[in-house]
């Protein structure tokens, strides 16, 4: 009886090794490009490139130029870029005080605020382009996969 059990459990630790080992594995593959807003070069931004159910990909956008890897395959592309907002908006007395612990507090902390955040600051990038992006690109193996992107949007104020 112990050498039947002991058969059975090296026999399922078999199939688990080796149905863990079919996984598919992820590749990628180094990516490069352009974005500019209304003709010109996005000065500072994110750009991500996503296939679902596997972890986004995000580079810095500088002068307009981002450069890093993504996933093979078919990814939804979306781009975030920030400015100063056209109306500042004046928070209570109360709540200053209560940002400015919460700041102090979690500065430095891993989740917390980044070093440069600024409250004045506005999306400025179209939605179409943000979290509900239907933009697409083909990422290859071995491929150049340089992927400009002109957006277009409202002129900035």
């Amino acid at each position: 009886m112990k050498r039947r059990l002991t058969g059975s459990v090296l026999f399922l630790a078999l199939v688990v090794a080796l149905g863990c080992d079919k996984g598919e594995k992820s590749s990628y593959a180094n990516v490069s490009g352009t974005v500019k807003y209304n003709g010109q070069p996005i000065e500072k931004g994110k750009i991500t490139f996503a296939i679902e159910g596997r972890p986004p990909q995000t580079m810095d956008i500088v002068d307009g130029k981002y450069a890093g890897s993504a996933m093979v395959g078919s990814n939804r592309i979306m781009v975030s870029a920030m400015r100063k907002g056209a109306v500042s908006t004046k928070d209570s007395k109360h709540a200053e005080t209560q940002i400015k612990g919460y700041m102090e507090k979690k500065k430095g902390e891993f989740g917390g605020p980044p070093v440069d955040y600024d409250p004045s600051l506005v999306e400025y990038i179209p939605e179409e382009w943000g979290s509900r992006s239907t933009q697409t690109r083909v990422v290859e193996s071995g491929a150049a996969n340089n992927f400009d992107f002109e957006i277009k949007g409202p002129e900035k104020k």
